[in-house]
């Protein structure tokens, strides 16, 4: 009499036919339609693109442009107002730029086989003096746009020492047609700086001082009657110089 593992055995070979043949079979079928099962609504959902066109075409273009170039051209009138006003006297003030390092600074730096590696050039916390490393060749010389006796100081500084100072315009005017009238560029204060500096008074230089100053930034107040002398005598080490200077 067979025994139970052989009736076993011809078990599983019949499922395994069984799931051949079910195989061969589904492969030879045919697709057959179906019909509609149930309800059908349209999709009401609208198609993004079909809507991003007609946003499109809808846009007056020649209006957003104009728009556009208002809104460039009166960009600098929105600038905050400070006022600046003058000095009785003439005075400058000496500031140490020194900072600290918040965080380390790290460089790709070449090691012994000559490849490059990752590390800390300067250290947080390390105190680095700016002017220790590089010296400006060029002071910021600060105006009230407002002053016409100011910008024509501004002028006649640019023309005696061209190349040596960067006009900034101290005030929050625009400083476009300064820039038409000076035939330079022309930049404004920044809240950062002015804070900084205590740019309240105008016209006034910044510039790196020599001698016991050359690690510091010299800030002179100038009061009227300018005069380029006394612009000279505050900055000597740069006004000075063969670079950009007139004879």
């Amino acid at each position: 009499m067979p025994k139970a593992g052989f009736w076993f055995s011809q078990f599983i070979r019949a499922l395994l036919g069984l799931a051949v043949l079910a195989c061969v079979l589904m492969g030879t079928a045919t697709a057959k339609d179906l019909g509609v099962q149930g309800t059908l609504w349209p999709i009401l959902e609208v198609d993004m693109r079909e809507l991003l066109m007609k946003q499109i075409a809808a846009k007056d273009w020649g209006q957003i442009q104009a728009q556009m170039e208002t809104s460039a051209k009166t960009y600098f009138d929105h600038f905050p107002k400070r006022d600046a006003p003058g000095v009785t006297h003439t005075q400058t003030r000496w500031y140490d730029p020194t900072f600290t390092l918040d965080n380390d600074i790290w460089a790709p730096v070449k090691n012994a086989q000559g490849d490059y590696e990752w590390q800390i050039l300067y250290a947080k916390g390390k105190r680095v003096n700016p002017l220790s490393y590089q010296r400006p060749y060029n002071a910021m010389f600060f105006f009230d746009g407002h002053s016409k006796e100011q910008v024509a100081f501004v002028s006649a500084a640019l023309q005696k020492y061209p190349g040596k100072l960067l006009p900034i315009e101290a005030t929050g005017a625009n400083p476009s047609p300064f820039a038409e009238q000076l035939h330079v560029p022309v930049f404004t204060v920044t809240a950062a700086m002015a804070q900084r500096f205590d740019i309240s008074r105008t016209p006034s230089l910044l510039y790196p001082g020599d001698k016991e100053h050359r690690l510091e930034l010299g800030f002179t107040t100038f009061a009227p009657p300018f005069q380029l002398a006394e612009l000279q005598s505050s900055w000597p080490e740069g006004l000075t110089s063969s670079m950009g200077a007139r004879p």
